[in-house]
């Protein structure tokens, strides 16, 4: 056993991982303890390429889903400038102890993938893992939720669901979330004698500049909200050309992500001090 709690050589995780892999993404082509690297600190016990940019590393463990290496690397390998995802693979009665069960529910929180493997040797995957520049802590997230009702609340956790699963899905979801916002402060306004029903039907851009004139208190959060409507229009949904290019777009979608769960509070605070309800309506 290795100095970090894991057993890179262990032939039987190993084995059932790669047969797992294989089958799940068509047999890609896969490289045994070979460094992706020499700037990063890592060589994994396996390693292939999915979707042509994302690392994808897999490290057996016998120490249970949450080998301590995970924790030493996450930040290396958070800042390295190419996605990397970072299975763990283990014994499926690793995660039937509450300890299991609890490291468990850590991996997953923090982006990382499980593979657990059977008697038989046969790996299925419990949750797949997502590029670490991407993660966003589920408890990180919860945080940015506090206070607001519970439509808007769902629908932001469904936001980040898509997030999750596909980044710039989950972005888009988020704007949608936001202009929802938008159109009811302006339909609210309407029914308090603030902007006219006729400008509360107009393009979203326009709504907004009727409220920014009609309220000059909360011109802050209505340009906020303008401007990150306004970014995340523009976001493409095209696969990145090369890795470093990917790298940057999971980063600006982490960026937005969290920008869009502040401007939900923002916006929601200052129509709310301006006597509007600060809720969701539809699309």
């Amino acid at each position: 056993m290795s100095n970090d709690g894991l057993t890179p050589g262990h032939d039987f995780l190993q084995e059932a991982a790669r047969t797992c892999f294989a089958e799940r993404y068509s047999n890609p082509a896969m490289y045994v303890n070979k460094p992706l690297s020499r700037n990063l600190e890592w060589v994994p016990a396996l390693r292939f390429t999915l979707h042509g940019h994302i690392n994808v590393f897999v490290e057996p463990s016998d120490d249970g889903p949450y080998p301590r290496l995970f924790s030493m690397k996450f930040a290396e390998v958070s800042n390295y400038p190419e996605p990397i995802a970072i299975y763990c693979v283990c014994n499926g009665t690793a995660i039937t102890t509450p300890k299991g069960q609890k490291d468990l529910k850590r991996l997953q929180a923090h982006g990382f993938g499980l593979v657990t493997v059977d008697p038989e040797g046969e790996g299925h995957v419990l949750f797949p893992a997502i590029p670490l520049v991407q993660v966003i802590p589920g408890a990180e997230f919860k945080q940015h939720l506090s206070g607001l009702p519970k439509n808007i609340r769902q629908s932001a956790s469904e936001a980040f669901e898509d997030y999750r699963a596909k980044p710039v899905n989950g972005v888009k979801t988020l704007s949608e979330l936001v202009e929802g916002m938008i159109k009811k402060a302006g339909q609210d306004s309407v029914a308090r004698g603030g902007i006219t029903s006729e400008e509360s039907e107009m393009a979203l851009a326009d709504v907004l500049d009727a409220l920014y004139a009609m309220y000059p208190s909360s011109r802050a959060a209505i340009g906020g909200a303008r401007k990150f409507v306004k970014e995340c229009r523009n976001l493409t949904h095209h696969w990145p050309k090369n890795k470093k290019n990917a790298y940057k777009k999971y980063s600006e979608c982490k960026y937005h992500f969290l920008e869009g769960l502040r401007t939900i509070q923002t916006f929601r605070t200052a129509m709310i001090n301006d006597g509007l309800t600060g809720r969701l309506t539809k699309l």
